[in-house]
């Protein structure tokens, strides 16, 4: 049960934050544009944060899953996965600007896939449930994938508005 996403998760974070870095208003964004992207920015480092420790904390599970580390490995993977869905959550609350019709409602899709995918290896992992956790695998694979996708899209919205 091991999760082979951390590279792509940070690929994506890091495309994401050299996208938004340096993107002053321009004439053509509107300050509602702007006030979304600056939450966007700050939950993207947020997502980045509490999605690095979760994958962390999922890696590498002991051998057997019996006993104290175990236990141990479980309690920090659920609370890791509660981590990242609080911030999935916020991310999916966001109601895009006009300016972000592309990259807006591809977020709140992604934010559904990559919920449905932590909490299938939180209850993956909760079970001790091998197949399970293949399947969560490749949900978060989709994700991560998806996710690296929008950070384009949204580059892009953010060029289009900056002119």
């Amino acid at each position: 049960m091991r999760i082979q996403f951390k590279r792509t998760i940070a690929t994506a974070v890091a495309v994401l934050a050299l996208s938004t870095m340096n993107t002053p208003a321009h004439a053509a964004a509107t300050q509602a544009d702007v006030d979304y992207s600056t939450k966007v920015a700050a939950l993207v480092q947020e997502f980045g944060k509490v999605a690095t420790a979760w994958g962390a904390a999922t890696a590498n599970p002991p051998s057997l899953a019996i006993g104290s580390k175990y236990t141990a490995y479980k309690a920090k993977a659920i609370k890791t996965s509660d981590a990242v869905l609080v911030t999935v959550k916020k991310m999916k609350a966001l109601t895009p600007s006009e300016g972000f019709a592309k990259s807006g409602p591809a977020l709140t899709k992604i934010m559904t896939a990559y919920e449905t995918a932590v909490t299938a290896v939180k209850n993956a992992i909760s079970k001790n449930d091998a197949k399970g956790m293949k399947k969560a695998n490749a949900l978060i694979t989709s994700a991560s994938n998806d996710y690296a996708a929008w950070a384009k899209t949204f580059g892009e919205d953010v060029a289009t508005l900056n002119g």
